[in-house]
Protein backbone atom coordinates (compact mmCIF):
# COMPACT_ATOMS: atom_id res chain seq x y z
CA UNK A 1 0.00 0.00 0.00
CA UNK A 2 1.31 3.45 -0.57
CA UNK A 3 1.37 6.20 1.86
CA UNK A 4 3.53 8.15 3.67
CA UNK A 5 4.12 5.13 6.82
CA UNK A 6 3.59 2.56 3.96
CA UNK A 7 5.50 -0.73 5.96
CA UNK A 8 6.18 1.07 9.19
CA UNK A 9 5.40 -1.00 12.48
CA UNK A 10 3.10 1.35 14.72
CA UNK A 11 2.44 1.00 18.51
CA UNK A 12 -0.06 3.15 19.62
CA UNK A 13 -1.29 3.71 23.15
CA UNK A 14 -4.77 5.07 24.03
CA UNK A 15 -5.69 4.28 20.68
CA UNK A 16 -9.41 2.91 20.71
CA UNK A 17 -11.39 6.40 20.79
CA UNK A 18 -11.44 9.84 20.05
CA UNK A 19 -7.99 11.67 18.77
CA UNK A 20 -6.43 7.93 19.64
CA UNK A 21 -8.79 6.42 17.08
CA UNK A 22 -8.40 9.12 14.70
CA UNK A 23 -4.84 8.72 14.51
CA UNK A 24 -4.95 4.61 14.13
CA UNK A 25 -7.41 5.20 11.34
CA UNK A 26 -5.11 7.89 9.41
CA UNK A 27 -1.96 5.31 10.07
CA UNK A 28 -4.06 2.55 8.58
CA UNK A 29 -4.50 4.83 5.46
CA UNK A 30 -1.04 5.13 4.97
CA UNK A 31 0.09 2.10 5.30
CA UNK A 32 1.10 1.72 8.83
CA UNK A 33 0.31 -1.81 10.61
CA UNK A 34 0.55 -2.90 14.57
CA UNK A 35 -0.58 -2.74 18.06
CA UNK A 36 -3.00 -0.43 19.74
CA UNK A 37 -3.65 -0.43 23.00
CA UNK A 38 -6.12 0.69 25.75
CA UNK A 39 -8.78 -0.08 28.81
CA UNK A 40 -11.29 -2.74 27.63
CA UNK A 41 -14.18 0.15 28.71
CA UNK A 42 -13.40 2.37 26.11
CA UNK A 43 -12.80 -0.07 23.26
CA UNK A 44 -15.48 1.03 20.69
CA UNK A 45 -17.84 -2.25 19.15
CA UNK A 46 -17.48 -2.46 15.47
CA UNK A 47 -14.65 -2.94 12.93
CA UNK A 48 -11.31 -1.61 13.66
CA UNK A 49 -8.70 -0.25 11.45
CA UNK A 50 -6.89 -3.22 8.98
CA UNK A 51 -3.48 -4.10 9.89
CA UNK A 52 -4.24 -3.36 14.02
CA UNK A 53 -4.44 -5.62 16.53
CA UNK A 54 -6.18 -4.18 19.26
CA UNK A 55 -5.09 -5.27 23.14
CA UNK A 56 -7.23 -4.38 26.21
CA UNK A 57 -4.58 -2.82 29.15
CA UNK A 58 -3.34 0.14 31.28
CA UNK A 59 -0.66 2.16 30.69
CA UNK A 60 0.01 2.30 34.08
CA UNK A 61 0.59 -1.72 34.15
CA UNK A 62 4.21 -1.42 33.30
CA UNK A 63 4.54 -5.21 32.59
CA UNK A 64 1.53 -4.60 30.41
CA UNK A 65 3.21 -2.58 28.41
CA UNK A 66 6.66 -4.64 28.31
CA UNK A 67 4.50 -7.21 27.02
CA UNK A 68 3.00 -5.16 24.60
CA UNK A 69 5.85 -4.34 23.17
CA UNK A 70 7.29 -7.09 22.97
CA UNK A 71 4.62 -8.98 20.97
CA UNK A 72 4.98 -6.18 18.60
CA UNK A 73 8.82 -7.30 17.76
CA UNK A 74 7.66 -10.49 17.91
CA UNK A 75 5.05 -10.23 15.23
CA UNK A 76 6.25 -7.77 13.27
CA UNK A 77 10.05 -8.13 13.89
CA UNK A 78 10.48 -4.18 14.48
CA UNK A 79 8.68 -0.88 15.82
CA UNK A 80 9.27 1.80 13.73
CA UNK A 81 6.53 4.24 15.79
CA UNK A 82 5.83 4.77 18.90
CA UNK A 83 2.48 7.20 19.83
CA UNK A 84 1.67 7.90 23.46
CA UNK A 85 -1.48 8.74 23.20
CA UNK A 86 -3.16 7.77 26.40
CA UNK A 87 -4.08 10.40 28.51
CA UNK A 88 -7.02 11.59 31.50
CA UNK A 89 -8.36 15.09 31.80
CA UNK A 90 -9.27 14.80 35.85
CA UNK A 91 -12.44 17.15 37.00
CA UNK A 92 -11.47 20.69 37.54
CA UNK A 93 -10.52 22.01 41.30
CA UNK A 94 -9.74 24.96 42.87
CA UNK A 95 -6.06 24.88 43.76
CA UNK A 96 -6.81 25.07 47.37
CA UNK A 97 -9.13 21.72 46.82
CA UNK A 98 -6.87 19.38 45.58
CA UNK A 99 -7.18 16.02 45.73
CA UNK A 100 -3.74 13.78 45.57
CA UNK A 101 -4.69 10.72 44.71
CA UNK A 102 -6.78 11.95 42.03
CA UNK A 103 -3.05 13.34 41.14
CA UNK A 104 -1.14 10.37 41.42
CA UNK A 105 -3.57 9.20 38.85
CA UNK A 106 -3.15 11.61 36.60
CA UNK A 107 0.46 11.28 36.59
CA UNK A 108 0.46 7.80 36.32
CA UNK A 109 -1.29 8.14 33.36
CA UNK A 110 -0.15 11.04 31.38
CA UNK A 111 3.67 10.94 32.56
CA UNK A 112 4.59 8.30 33.73
CA UNK A 113 2.82 5.95 31.29
CA UNK A 114 4.39 7.69 28.50
CA UNK A 115 8.02 7.53 30.43
CA UNK A 116 6.99 3.55 30.77
CA UNK A 117 6.31 3.33 27.21
CA UNK A 118 8.50 4.61 25.38
CA UNK A 119 10.82 2.58 28.06
CA UNK A 120 9.68 -0.64 26.40
CA UNK A 121 9.81 0.41 23.00
CA UNK A 122 12.79 2.19 22.58
CA UNK A 123 14.71 -1.24 22.76
CA UNK A 124 12.75 -2.69 19.60
CA UNK A 125 13.46 0.58 17.75
CA UNK A 126 17.40 1.12 18.27
CA UNK A 127 18.25 -1.12 15.18
CA UNK A 128 16.40 0.97 12.60
CA UNK A 129 15.69 3.85 14.07
CA UNK A 130 12.36 5.66 14.17
CA UNK A 131 9.67 8.33 15.74
CA UNK A 132 8.33 8.83 18.92
CA UNK A 133 4.99 11.11 18.96
CA UNK A 134 3.58 12.14 22.65
CA UNK A 135 0.10 13.43 22.86
CA UNK A 136 0.83 16.63 25.24
CA UNK A 137 -1.87 19.15 25.16
CA UNK A 138 -1.91 23.21 24.43
CA UNK A 139 -1.92 23.17 28.37
CA UNK A 140 1.83 22.08 28.32
CA UNK A 141 2.11 25.94 26.71
CA UNK A 142 -0.46 28.07 28.76
CA UNK A 143 -2.12 27.31 31.92
CA UNK A 144 -5.85 27.58 32.57
CA UNK A 145 -7.47 28.13 35.58
CA UNK A 146 -8.34 24.96 37.84
CA UNK A 147 -6.41 22.90 36.35
CA UNK A 148 -3.68 22.34 37.86
CA UNK A 149 -3.06 18.67 38.13
CA UNK A 150 -3.77 18.68 33.94
CA UNK A 151 -1.46 21.90 33.12
CA UNK A 152 1.52 20.36 35.38
CA UNK A 153 1.06 16.94 34.02
CA UNK A 154 1.10 18.24 30.27
CA UNK A 155 4.08 20.23 31.38
CA UNK A 156 6.26 17.47 32.09
CA UNK A 157 5.16 15.60 28.66
CA UNK A 158 7.25 18.28 26.84
CA UNK A 159 10.12 17.54 30.10
CA UNK A 160 10.09 14.08 28.47
CA UNK A 161 10.37 14.56 24.47
CA UNK A 162 13.00 17.14 24.95
CA UNK A 163 14.79 14.82 27.38
CA UNK A 164 13.74 11.66 25.25
CA UNK A 165 14.74 13.71 22.03
CA UNK A 166 18.60 14.71 23.55
CA UNK A 167 19.19 10.63 24.73
CA UNK A 168 18.15 9.00 21.42
CA UNK A 169 19.00 11.11 18.58
CA UNK A 170 22.33 9.08 18.14
CA UNK A 171 20.22 6.09 17.09
CA UNK A 172 17.92 8.14 14.80
CA UNK A 173 14.81 7.92 17.09
CA UNK A 174 13.23 11.20 16.49
CA UNK A 175 10.93 12.01 19.64
CA UNK A 176 8.02 14.68 19.08
CA UNK A 177 4.74 15.78 21.08
CA UNK A 178 1.20 16.82 19.94
CA UNK A 179 -0.33 19.46 21.38
CA UNK A 180 -3.81 19.91 20.78
CA UNK A 181 -6.08 22.72 21.72
CA UNK A 182 -9.90 22.20 22.22
CA UNK A 183 -11.31 19.70 20.24
CA UNK A 184 -14.65 18.71 21.02
CA UNK A 185 -13.82 15.11 21.71
CA UNK A 186 -16.65 12.84 23.93
CA UNK A 187 -15.03 14.18 27.24
CA UNK A 188 -14.94 17.72 26.22
CA UNK A 189 -18.48 17.72 25.05
CA UNK A 190 -19.14 16.00 28.65
CA UNK A 191 -17.58 18.43 30.62
CA UNK A 192 -19.50 21.11 28.27
CA UNK A 193 -22.87 19.04 29.00
CA UNK A 194 -22.12 18.99 32.83
CA UNK A 195 -21.61 22.65 32.99
CA UNK A 196 -24.84 23.27 31.26
CA UNK A 197 -26.38 21.94 33.94
CA UNK A 198 -24.80 24.16 36.67
CA UNK A 199 -26.25 26.83 34.49
CA UNK A 200 -23.35 27.42 32.04
CA UNK A 201 -23.80 27.64 27.87
CA UNK A 202 -25.22 25.13 25.79
CA UNK A 203 -22.66 22.67 24.05
CA UNK A 204 -23.56 24.89 20.77
CA UNK A 205 -22.74 27.69 22.38
CA UNK A 206 -19.67 27.25 24.08
CA UNK A 207 -18.44 25.84 20.53
CA UNK A 208 -19.25 29.23 19.31
CA UNK A 209 -17.27 30.43 22.26
CA UNK A 210 -14.11 28.64 21.55
CA UNK A 211 -13.61 29.09 17.46
CA UNK A 212 -14.22 32.46 18.34
CA UNK A 213 -10.58 32.67 20.39
CA UNK A 214 -8.81 31.13 17.51
CA UNK A 215 -7.77 33.29 14.68
CA UNK A 216 -9.25 30.86 11.98
CA UNK A 217 -12.61 31.14 14.09
CA UNK A 218 -12.73 27.28 14.11
CA UNK A 219 -11.96 24.35 16.57
CA UNK A 220 -9.77 21.78 15.70
CA UNK A 221 -10.68 18.42 15.14
CA UNK A 222 -9.42 15.12 16.17
CA UNK A 223 -8.65 14.36 11.89
CA UNK A 224 -6.83 17.36 12.52
CA UNK A 225 -4.35 16.18 15.15
CA UNK A 226 -4.50 12.57 13.47
CA UNK A 227 -3.09 14.48 10.63
CA UNK A 228 -0.01 15.95 12.70
CA UNK A 229 0.63 13.11 14.07
CA UNK A 230 1.13 11.24 10.12
CA UNK A 231 3.41 13.98 9.56
CA UNK A 232 5.61 13.52 13.05
CA UNK A 233 5.82 9.67 12.47
CA UNK A 234 6.40 10.39 8.42
CA UNK A 235 9.85 10.82 6.77
CA UNK A 236 8.47 14.28 5.93
CA UNK A 237 9.61 15.35 9.46
CA UNK A 238 13.23 13.60 9.67
CA UNK A 239 14.60 16.77 10.49
CA UNK A 240 12.66 17.45 13.38
CA UNK A 241 12.98 16.46 16.79
CA UNK A 242 12.65 17.27 20.55
CA UNK A 243 9.57 19.85 19.55
CA UNK A 244 5.68 20.49 20.70
CA UNK A 245 3.34 21.19 17.71
CA UNK A 246 0.35 22.92 18.43
CA UNK A 247 -2.40 22.01 16.67
CA UNK A 248 -5.08 24.39 18.16
CA UNK A 249 -6.06 26.75 14.95
CA UNK A 250 -4.31 29.94 16.59
CA UNK A 251 -6.07 29.73 20.08
CA UNK A 252 -2.48 29.70 21.72
CA UNK A 253 -1.05 32.78 20.29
Amino acid sequence: MDGLLAGRIAVITGGAHGIGRAIVERFAEHGATGLVLDTEAVIAPGAFSEGFTWRAGDVTKETQLAALMAEARKTFGRIDVLVTNAGIVPPWHETSDLDFDEWDRVFAVNVRGIAAAMKYAVPFMKQTGGAIVATASINALKAAARQLAYTASKHAVLGIVRCAALDLGRFNIRVNALAPGPVLTTALRERIRHRQTMGGPSEEQSALELAAQTPLNRIATEADIANAALFLSSDLASAITGHMLPIDAGFSI
